[in-house]
């Protein structure tokens, strides 16, 4: 596993906040599409919100998607 990866569990819910727009999605893998989705101006200011977790613009880049027990 590249140590600069951050493993997340994918079925969590998550909201992507960027400028005044917030948008609630089922899991992260549809915020990150989301994300992906947007302009890149806008993507530097987006966030993903999981639980108590933010994560900016860099560390999106750098969300991987597994199952807790398959990321140890």
């Amino acid at each position: 596993m590249n140590d600069d990866w951050i493993c997340i569990e994918p079925r969590q819910e998550a909201v992507l906040s960027y400028d005044d727009v917030s948008v609630s999605c089922h899991n992260v893998p549809e915020a990150w599409l989301a994300w992906a989705q947007l302009h890149a101006d806008e993507k530097t200011r987006a966030t993903i919100t999981v639980g108590d977790d933010v994560y900016d613009a860099y560390a999106i880049k750098r969300l991987r998607y597994a199952p807790m027990a398959d990321a140890a």
